[in-house]
């Protein structure tokens, strides 16, 4: 089992984890407050995420990147970094479990509606703890060849549908109340810009570390220009009235199109571009999950763990949420502080280890 990776590696985990989720979502939250300007809120969003992670990894680099486990006990003791290493994995799963969750809600309300959504849970959570198990470099792999062609498939969708591009869907532009866009950007900054913390448990198996933080935060800019483009093109070719009142617009977006009765079901290419950036955050929440379990348990290896993991998992799935709409809500208003409650905590952890001087590389 190996978890060595290059920065190459770690710039795509990065771009499909932020991107995964976001691509079919990103485009309702932001504009459900700041309508025709959502794209306004989404470089709020953008910037504000670049700032929060730059803090979180030149800390992390003053520990030398370890995992975020080992630095809370090292920082605030065994008892109290045990905890917030319980809290971390209780972050990673439930974090899980909404996106298996979003899978599930797109899959039966969009693609097969006639299909159990326990189905495709199960299928999803299976398929990634057998990643899982076999260590990160095998989903880094599988994304380091999956990535760019996710990539190409999607950036032909969107050219397919710029013929419907009207620019007077954008405008007028700067009309809606700071108020408003502010709140299309409080929405997009905790997901995803917060929750790539989460990455904290990667860093350390990245084989060069030299040039990390400009790698990681080039990362979270390309992420950001693409929902930033990806916003811009759906508010212009549907308008901000259907695409706030669509919860996956991205996807509607692409039922348009047809090339001379030759090419249709086309937004079946932004589906499978979707859950292949899903898949990949899937594991990564699993893998950051079960580091803290071995951490904690001190055990020699995490795969003990897997499939209690993967059970709960899918049972908290089908009961974070209701319906669509009460997660959209939930997600709208409370995301960003839950997960900014998270952020904050770890922050305080490592300058706490910082002022202790815990931070320093132990002399053997």
């Amino acid at each position: 089992m190996s978890h060595k990776l290059n920065q190459w590696q770690m710039l795509l985990l990065t771009i499909s984890f932020l991107v995964g989720s976001s691509l079919l979502l990103a485009p309702n939250l932001t504009s459900f407050y700041s309508k025709q300007d959502a794209w306004l809120s989404m470089i709020i969003a953008l910037a504000a995420g670049l700032i929060l992670n730059w803090l979180w990894i030149y800390l992390l680099s003053k520990y030398q990147y370890q995992s975020i486990f080992v630095i809370a006990e090292k920082a605030v003791g065994k008892w109290i970094g045990g905890l917030i290493s319980l809290l971390v994995v209780f972050y990673a799963l439930h974090l899980c479990s909404y996106v298996v969750r979003n899978v599930s809600n797109f899959m039966i309300s969009s693609v097969l509606p006639d299909t159990n959504a326990w189905t495709f849970q199960m299928m999803l959570i299976i398929v990634s703890l057998y990643s899982c198990y076999y260590g990160l470099n095998n989903i880094a792999r599988v994304n380091e060849f999956l990535n760019p062609i996710m990539g190409v498939l999607f950036l032909v969708s969107l050219l397919l549908t710029l013929n419907r591009f009207e620019l007077h869907n954008l405008k007028p532009f700067l009309e809606q109340p700071p108020r408003s866009i502010l709140q299309g950007a409080y929405t997009t900054t905790g997901f995803p810009f917060i929750e790539v913390i989460l990455l904290g448990t990667v860093f350390t198996y990245v084989s060069k570390k030299k040039n990390l933080m400009r790698t990681y935060l080039m990362a979270i800019a390309i992420s950001g220009l693409i929902l930033l483009i990806t916003i811009i093109i759906v508010i212009g070719v549907d308008g901000y009235y259907l695409v706030s009142r669509n919860t996956f617009p991205t996807f509607e977006l692409m039922r348009a199109i047809n090339i001379v009765k030759l090419l249709e079901r086309i937004e079946v290419l932004i589906g499978a571009v979707w859950i292949v950036g899903i898949f990949v955050k899937i594991v990564v929440c699993f893998y950051a999950g079960m580091m803290g379990l071995q951490h904690m348990s001190k055990h020699h290896r995490y795969r003990t763990f897997l499939l209690p993991a993967g059970l709960w998992v899918w049972a908290m799935a089908n009961h974070v949420h209701s319906n669509t709409m009460e997660f959209t809500d939930f997600v709208a208003k409370n995301w960003t502080l839950w997960w900014f409650t998270l952020y904050l905590i770890l922050i305080v952890v490592m300058l706490i280890g910082i002022i202790r001087k815990k931070h320093k590389p132990t002399e053997s």
